[in-house]
């Protein structure tokens, strides 16, 4: 059987992970403890082990150069092992490298997972998938809050939980979001075209200025409880096709008000069509 191309063996290296959570170390900053020599320390994640951690000089990831060690690892097993001044540490055995880029989802769900406030970069984003606005949010790992790389979570969720407060976000920016990204042409196919026929960049939409149009639109999305696609359609269908019809007058430039109308009817009756195909 030939060796693992760089893919399958980043798969493996997950599987691993996935079962050693509590196992999961990271290497101590150069001067933050003290010297050991030709040892570079590894502090597990888990606040039940205190004592400091080594990689074995048999393993194949032993450097004595710290620089050339992974910063994070996770293990099978540990021991106690003596040196040769007499004493003894802890080693770690079965060692494999670990990116933190893996633990935000391989620890989902997990009391060693954390998630803070919304981050104001990157900014917000549609996704189709999970038909919803999505923001990053800081993600510690691990009993001792290590920051990992920021998770992508549904953006109605991260302004509306206790992690939010101190965030720049308000409740109802996830329904800006949408509104603004709905109007640029990136939540529905038949409105892709509406952007060049705004008279302004829906990016004010976000800027939380004092505009009329924009609160309306907001105050709208954001009282019926619309921030995905989903809903938006259900609304049309079931509730009223002509939500959001009249705001969108004032959103067109005068010499295009015609070609805005037409394009709304069509996407409303398009997406009332696609409602109730899949409503059957």
């Amino acid at each position: 059987m030939p060796p693992p191309n760089k893919l399958q063996e980043s798969l493996l290296q997950q599987a691993v992970v996935s079962g050693l959570l509590d196992n999961v170390a990271r290497l101590s900053p150069p001067g933050a403890t003290l010297d050991d020599g030709p040892r570079t320390r590894y502090f597990s994640c888990s606040s039940k082990m205190t004592e400091p951690l080594f990689i074995d000089q048999s393993s194949v990831l032993y450097s004595r150069d710290s620089r050339q060690l992974p910063e994070w690892v996770c293990y099978d097993t540990s021991e106690r092992k003596a040196t040769k001044d007499g004493s003894t540490i802890t080693v770690m055995k079965n060692v494999t490298p670990v990116d933190p880029d893996w633990l935000g989802a391989l620890a989902d769900g997990s009391n060693l997972l954390s998630m803070g406030a919304p981050l104001d970069t990157p900014l917000p984003s549609y996704n189709k998938e999970r038909d919803a606005i999505m923001c990053s949010v800081a993600t510690k790992f691990g009993d001792h809050g290590w920051l990992i790389p920021p998770r992508q979570v549904v953006m109605y969720d991260a302004v509306n939980s206790t992690g939010a407060q101190g965030s720049a976000f308000l409740a109802d920016d996830s329904f800006r979001w949408f509104a603004r990204i709905l109007l640029e042409g990136k939540v529905l196919d038949e409105l892709k075209g509406l952007k060049a026929l705004l008279n302004d960049d829906p990016a004010i939409i976000s800027r939380r200025k004092p505009v009329q149009k924009v609160a309306l639109l907001v105050s709208s999305l954001a009282s019926a409880g619309i921030g995905s696609t989903a809903a938006l359609q259900k609304h049309w269908a079931e509730i009223d096709s002509k939500f959001l019809f009249k705001l969108m007058k004032s959103w067109a430039k005068k010499d295009r008000a015609v070609d805005v109308k037409n394009m709304w009817v069509q996407a409303v009756k398009s997406n009332v069509q696609k409602w109730r195909a899949n409503s059957q």
